[in-house]
């Protein structure tokens, strides 16, 4: 449709959509009644980022049972895809639900594959809900994680950390411009 279009456009097209799909955050985490807030925060996190930095991409949280393809799909293959094309992935931790362990497993594996570092991934726990002792598996035990024992405490300790990772100027630990 385009009558003509240079080279210069052409990368800044793929520069955009590179951008975009990093700015996707996958939340991995249970989905239940009870676990609703710990995912209303870290929407809300995010939601505040947009906001103050007036993103010209907007970093966008994602679930799975909120993704709609349009069209039918394997679950689990969609889950796998949606984990690759995202920029960080969230793993809430509360419940010690499989499919989250499954989901930070399949990351770090696509991580050490390509020479990766794990610095793509956030661990939270929220112990208003869940109980760390239960909750959390020996496997990760010693990977750093964001404990709270709050809802707010989580929303507000996401905000940080997630300006931190999209270097977002006046972020803590960050000189990076949006």
């Amino acid at each position: 449709e385009l009558t003509s279009i240079n080279a210069d456009d052409l990368i800044k097209i793929f520069s955009k959509i590179a951008q975009s799909r990093k700015r996707q955050v996958f939340v991995s985490m249970q989905f239940s009644d009870d676990t609703k807030p710990n995912f209303e925060a870290i929407k809300s996190a995010i939601d505040d980022l947009n906001a103050k930095h007036d993103l010209d991409i907007a970093i966008r949280p994602i679930r799975i049972d909120q993704f709609d393809t349009g069209y039918s799909y394997e679950i689990n293959a969609e889950v796998l895809r949606l984990i690759e094309d995202s920029g960080l992935l969230i793993a809430d931790l509360t419940h010690g639900n499989k499919n989250v362990y499954q989901e930070i497993g399949y990351l770090m594996g696509l991580n050490q594959g390509m020479g990766l570092a794990h610095e793509n991934f956030l661990l939270v726990h929220n112990a208003s809900i869940g109980n760390t002792k239960n909750d959390i598996g020996f496997n990760i035990s010693g990977i750093k994680q964001l404990r709270v024992t709050d809802t707010n405490d989580l929303r507000e300790k996401v905000k940080s950390q997630v300006a931190v990772f999209f270097g977002l100027k006046g972020s803590k630990g960050s000189s990076l411009d949006s």
